[in-house]
């Protein structure tokens, strides 16, 4: 059996009384393109937040290239990782979010350029030439200089792409990249991930409200509802043919809202 890239098993998350997540189980197979679609308050975001390490889950185990992320195994029982567990698979996730954190007081080399620096410690010549090469990539070999403050939120999020694909993560999370942009700006940003998707190397879970783009990059879509998985399938059978009404009147308000 293939070992899965990621691995949800019986995730909760509650937040005081009110839970948002339910004993969620989901997998990420490596190189698969996952979209995750749904509501506001349906959970897609904390699904991610939980993988980022951004927020801890109340129950459940999370696996990130076969090792437990959030826990470590003492003899037979599960005990709360250390950060120092915590750092290192972090190295394995990289991570893009709808505002974009940029450093506003480095330039775009610098900003690509840190990390590599300080987590993978590489020597500046080296942080440098894969930054380049990545900002290349992302349309961007032209800015290395410019400071965040002079880019436009569509050059912004692609200098946030090649900060963390820089990094080679095994698996990248993308956050509703395109929800603080202008919608001019839209396409640049789908473009480059895209592109990211078309090498097929990374696994990919793509937090997203964009319908068309989530069924052209995706393998497989998942809707989530009310903390649950209601369905999940191959692009094509879930948005022409939904089995729950809960998806059906979903796809409706969508198209009938014109996003």
């Amino acid at each position: 059996m293939m070992q899965q890239m990621v691995r949800y098993s019986k995730i909760g998350k509650t937040y005081g009384e009110v839970e948002v997540l339910k004993a969620i189980d989901l997998d990420l197979a490596p190189g698969e393109k996952l979209a995750v679609i749904g509501p506001s308050g349906s959970g897609k975001t904390t699904l991610g937040r939980l993988l980022m390490t951004l927020e801890e889950p109340t129950s459940g185990t999370i696996e990130v290239d076969g090792e437990l992320l959030w826990h470590k195994r003492e003899g037979d029982r599960l005990v709360r990782a250390d950060e120092k567990h915590l750092h290192r698979m972090r190295g394995k996730i990289g991570m893009v979010f709808q505002h974009f954190n940029l450093f506003p007081h480095m330039n775009v080399l610098r900003n690509v350029t840190e990390a590599p620096r300080k987590v993978l410690g590489l020597t500046r010549e080296e942080a440098e030439a894969q930054a380049v090469s990545m900002l290349g990539k992302v349309g961007l070999g032209d800015k290395l200089g410019m400071q965040p403050s002079q880019l436009s939120g569509g050059q912004k999020q692609r200098v946030a792409i090649a900060r963390a694909l820089v990094m080679r993560p095994k698996v990248m999370v993308f956050d509703e990249v395109t929800s603080a942009l202008d919608p001019e700006l839209v396409g640049e940003v789908l473009e480059v991930i895209r592109e990211i998707a078309l090498e097929g190397e990374m696994a990919m879970m793509l937090i997203t409200h964009e319908m068309d783009f989530a069924r052209e990059i995706a393998d497989r879509v998942v809707f989530g509802a009310d903390g649950r998985i209601v369905e999940q399938g191959p692009p094509e059978a879930l948005f022409e043919n939904p089995q729950s009404e809960r998806l059906q009147a979903f796809l409706k308000r969508f198209r009938s809202s014109g996003v």
